[in-house]
């Protein structure tokens, strides 16, 4: 049964929520670029009429668009509690024509709202080296701010998977770090289409990359979709492991037993200083997660099941946003200081959910 969304307790004033992954998806049918694409299209729009409450549906005339960067920042800051995002520039390209999140809306957006949204690059590693790290260096050179870099673990049109601790992705992520990129993400568990599986789990190759590389992080993305024993082990095993929540997030409204499951076993093998708060926005929207997340609890039996103590208030503090921050050597204060007086730093209402991308 989906969760209720009536009688949620309000949120504290000074909640600071970082949105570890937001998209600016391009879902215009002519970026299509393969049959693969046209699946992930119409799985894009099944998973958000899925996993999110039916009096927020986007229309789908609107959902199918290439999204501008201004509308997502509003969406994130003029109609939820959010505080900071990140975005990531998108490599999909056998997917999609611009690989589904163009690198310029990366630079639009941490370029216009530098206070707001963190920007990670993004490349491909099952292309030839030398080309891949030009690709990576002309990214940063563009973009200096940026703090990390977005991995996806294959391509098609040929099947081109690659190993985390492989040549390519190893001189990608040595290079990432000299560059002073903070982390790695890459996306793991959720399979773009009806493709192999194989390269979404969390194998020896991602954990010996890990253990390559201590003082980089490495985010697994879509943590608790699906191989949830195998990331609470590597959260757990490796210090510079995190699991980010994009996707997994929605099933506090769609499947709240089921976030209840994985969250439990996450926390009860990794602890709460390794879970990152994540959306993946557009997919659903992240006001009612955030206020859902707020008033979540653990049932006695759940605790007990995995011996682990209630979920208090700090704990949620951590998982929604301080841990980010610390991941990245900053902290939540620092980051609202930075804030105070932007233009969304107004103290006006929230919008109603989708409400600006609706009028655009």
């Amino acid at each position: 049964m989906p969760a209720a969304l009536d009688n949620l307790p309000p949120l504290p004033a000074d909640l600071f929520v970082i949105d570890a992954v937001v998209h600016a998806l391009n879902l215009d049918p002519a970026n299509i670029a393969s049959r693969y694409g046209e699946q992930l299209w119409q799985m894009s729009y099944g998973l958000h009429c899925m996993m999110t409450p039916p009096d927020r549906h986007v229309p789908q005339a609107t959902y199918m668009t290439d999204m501008a960067p201004e509308t997502l920042v509003r969406t994130m800051f003029e109609e939820s509690a959010t505080r900071m995002v990140a975005t990531h520039t998108l490599t999909l390209d056998s997917w999609f024509k611009d690989g589904f999140a163009a690198r310029h809306k990366t630079e639009a957006m941490v370029r216009g709202w530098p206070s707001r949204v963190l920007g990670y690059v993004g490349v491909d590693p099952s292309g030839e080296k030398n080309a891949v790290l030009d690709d990576l260096e002309a990214q940063v050179a563009a973009l200096p701010s940026a703090v990390g870099v977005k991995l996806y673990p294959h391509q098609m049109d040929p099947y081109r998977p690659w190993r985390t601790d492989g040549e390519v992705a190893s001189a990608v992520i040595a290079r990432a770090q000299a560059l002073g990129l903070k982390s790695v993400a890459i996306h793991k568990a959720l399979p773009n289409g009806s493709v192999p599986l194989a390269p979404y789990r969390i194998g020896e190759d991602f954990e010996t990359a890990a253990d390559n590389f201590p003082g980089m992080a490495f985010e697994i993305v879509h943590s608790g979709m699906a191989f949830i024993e195998e990331t609470a082990l590597a959260i757990s095993r490796f210090p510079n492991v995190y699991a980010n929540l994009e996707t997994t997030t929605a099933l506090l409204w769609q499947a709240p037993g089921r976030f209840e499951a994985a969250l439990a076993l996450l926390m009860q093998w990794g602890g709460p200083e390794k879970l990152l708060w994540g959306t993946g926005c557009t997919v659903t929207h992240p006001q009612h997660l955030i206020e859902l997340m707020w008033a979540f609890a653990f049932s006695a039996q759940t605790q007990d099941r995995h011996g682990i103590p209630p979920i208090t208030d700090a704990v949620k503090r951590m998982i929604l946003g301080e841990n980010y921050a610390r991941m990245l050597g900053l902290t939540t204060a620092t980051l609202a200081a930075a804030q105070a007086g932007d233009a969304f730093d107004t103290g006006a209402p929230l919008k109603a959910p989708w409400s600006i991308w609706t009028a655009a």
